[in-house]
């Protein structure tokens, strides 16, 4: 697969080309502010954001895009990783991408090959050193994408790239003591070096259209099947077998939004987007701590609900825009059941909710400059009450304020 990658940038690249005329496009993002998680005390810290992606248009009727992204999180998130969610204080990421699309003005069809490379580091706690955390990965993916144009500015989507992802600092040692209780492992399916590495293909199916006079509707599916060369899949008795773990992840999600406009400088967009996830996996839990065995530990479905209303006042090109936005996410595991404070298991099965309250603000203060205000609460409950390892509650809330330079 990397002679494939390999030969869609070339290809991708080696479109005769006279004179480049490179466009450039991008924009640099800076926030600062305070960030409380969970009942710590609220500390300076700030997010960053810098991405450049210019465009050059080749001969015929090609055009080259490349981009490159680096981001900064100084505050404190949660990411799932082994299908529980894991903290993270600090988070780095950096993206670079290559998309060559092919488009004629008398055809309705447009080709985009493409082919990207991705890095992210997480540091659980402050004095981790940047590049050694447990979770810090590498991704690659190359594929193509096709998309037919229905009514202007309207179209429908396909595509399909092949993925490789991997953890280079994962060395497990029943992983890390971090899942070890009294001596034995509580994960033996995580037992072993590099076994989150993971390669495998997604598929995406997406389109938009107008939904009567004044509502546009956008809908998307997708589904990701992963295999885990490393991973061993885990027996009744605790040990491990000769076959290896495999995920299909599936998607599906809708949104429609309304836009309204009162005049000239004073506008509005509405928006309802809703969504569902499904997990399936062929891996199993054990808990050595009881000696319990789980089967389909890591299955899991989750719904979504997020509506948002957007203010825009001023000018169309650079206008006063405020946002509030509202989250419910419920995410359910099927096989899993519920523990006590003390680890012991309950009866149903294990569930999580978590609501998000967002409100932002932009105020362009010159043609490339803008003022930047946002303000974020976002609380999880769960009826699982151990978390000595993992963390399925939580409170945290930000606010923050800086600046964006566009150009």
């Amino acid at each position: 697969m990397r002679r494939l990658a390999a030969a869609v940038l070339l290809a991708a690249a080696a479109v005769p080309a006279r004179a480049l005329d490179w466009t450039p496009l991008g924009g640099i993002t800076a926030l600062g502010g305070l960030h409380a998680f969970d009942g710590d005390r609220g500390a300076f810290t700030g997010n960053a954001d810098a991405v450049f992606a210019p465009a050059a248009p080749l001969t015929g009727n090609w055009s080259l895009l490349p981009s490159v992204r680096g981001t900064y999180e100084g505050t404190r998130r949660l990411t799932d990783v082994l299908g529980t969610a894991t903290p993270a204080q600090e988070r780095a990421a950096g993206r670079l991408g290559l998309r060559s699309v092919w488009a004629s003005p008398r055809s309705r069809w447009r080709f985009k090959p493409f082919a990207d490379y991705e890095i992210e580091l997480l540091k659980e706690t402050r004095d981790e050193a940047w590049g050694r955390g447990l979770f810090d990965q590498r991704r690659w993916s190359v594929g193509g994408e096709v998309e037919y144009l229905t009514r202007a500015p309207y179209s429908v989507r396909g595509g399909a790239a092949w993925f490789e992802a991997a953890f280079p600092n994962y060395l497990s040692l029943e992983s890390q003591a971090a899942l070890q209780f009294q001596g034995r492992s509580l994960a033996r399916e995580l037992v072993g070096d590099r076994v989150l590495d993971r390669q495998g293909w997604q598929f995406f199916l997406s389109g938009d259209a107008p939904l009567g006079s004044r509502v546009i509707g956008t809908g998307e599916v997708s589904t990701v099947w992963s295999k885990f060369p490393r991973q061993t899949i885990v027996g009744q008795d605790g040990q491990l077998s000769a076959r290896t773990r495999e995920d299909v992840l599936a998607d599906a999600s809708f949104s429609a939004r309304m836009p309204h406009e009162w005049n000239a400088d004073l506008r509005a967009l509405g928006a309802l987007t809703l969504g569902v996830t499904a997990n399936s996996s062929n891996q199993n839990g054990y808990d050595a701590s009881l000696g319990r065995f789980q089967p389909g530990f890591y299955d899991f479905y989750e719904l979504r609900a997020a509506p948002s209303a957007t203010l825009f006042v001023g000018p169309r090109k650079r206008p006063v825009k405020a946002t509030l936005t509202v989250g419910w996410r419920r995410r359910e595991y099927p096989h899993r059941a519920p523990q006590d404070g003390n680890g012991a298991y309950g009866s149903g099965t294990l569930g999580t909710t978590e609501w998000t309250l967002g409100a932002a603000l932009s105020y362009p203060m010159s043609p490339r400059l803008s003022l930047l205000f946002d303000l974020q609460r976002a609380s999880a409950s769960s009826n699982q009450r151990f978390q000595q390892f993992y963390r399925y509650a939580y409170q945290a809330t930000t606010a923050l304020a800086g600046v964006r330079w566009d150009w």
